[in-house]
């Protein structure tokens, strides 16, 4: 997430300053795009304060946490924390149960309802009827090399990530991934025995969750570019934000209740009383 001009520090100050005029639950969370998804899913008594970064709503939790501040919690993406070995150790922080916000979103109903605000019905019908796989099943196949090759990248020096725009290994006319040449133009030499050392490590990578595997916004560029021919039939307009708009107002309330993230928060709530974070 691109960052702004906020530190953990400032974003500390920013909350104690919060808690002057208001006494209620302090949530932060890390971007513009989470504030307009918990908004409305929060206690009128809430307030959300945006802390433009991962490493800042964590570095933040931390300080308030050194001075015994009570009432704020922070909401972050999983991203590969878990799949690395990594730990936030923060009694005050929750992490998502998949990647990142757009992956809960993705496998839950609220996929269903944007294939039928975007899709075409009988397009949609026709791919399931000839690959034997639903959407869903479909485009998470279709993410997950790409969040393979992210991952592979915080271990290999060898991958380049800057080489990775989604939407030039992903043909809009068959939806397929053009796989071998993404493996290729990864690989800062480009020279065929790092390409094919890495495709081999990739096509044997460790056996994970998918969801925390793929990366939301990944997830988002191969849906839209499926939604243009083979799925659906939108045109240049619709773009990556107006479908992950849709998908966060599509996000079912009985589904995000089924998370663990939601159990987390209920969890925090109940040992942070009168605090509280979500609406009743």
């Amino acid at each position: 997430m691109k960052q702004g001009y906020k530190t953990p520090g400032i974003l500390a100050a920013e909350v104690k300053m919060t808690r002057r005029s208001h006494e209620g639950a302090v949530l932060i969370v890390e971007g513009k795009d989470d504030i307009r998804f918990w908004r409305p899913r929060c206690h009128e008594k809430c307030e959300l304060v945006d802390g433009e970064g991962k490493s800042n709503v964590v570095g933040c939790i931390i300080r308030l946490d050194e001075e015994n501040f009570g009432g704020a919690l922070g909401i972050v993406d999983s991203d590969y924390d878990i799949l690395v070995g990594e730990k936030i150790d923060a009694d005050n922080i929750v992490t998502t149960d998949a990647h990142d916000l757009e992956c809960i979103f993705c496998r839950s109903s609220a996929l269903d309802m944007v294939l039928s605000e975007y899709g075409n019905s009988s397009k949609i019908d026709r791919f399931e009827q000839e690959t034997g796989k639903s959407v869903r099943a479909s485009l998470l196949e279709r993410t997950m090399p790409f969040g393979r090759l992210r991952l592979a990248a915080l271990r290999q020096p060898v991958i380049d990530l800057k080489q990775i725009r989604v939407r030039q290994f992903v043909d809009e006319n068959t939806w397929s991934v053009k796989f071998e040449e993404l493996i290729r133009e990864s690989t800062n030499s480009g020279l065929p025995e790092e390409a094919q050392e890495l495709k081999y490590r990739i096509e044997r990578s460790q056996k994970a969750d998918p969801w925390r595997i793929v990366r939301g916004h990944d997830l988002m560029e191969i849906l839209r570019i499926g939604l243009r021919h083979v799925l659906g039939d939108i045109g240049v307009g619709v773009g990556i934000k107006e479908i992950a708009r849709a998908l966060r107002l599509a996000m079912p309330l009985e589904d995000l209740r089924e998370t663990n993230m939601w159990t987390d928060i209920r969890n925090w709530e109940s040992s942070n009383p009168p605090y509280a974070i979500l609406a009743d």
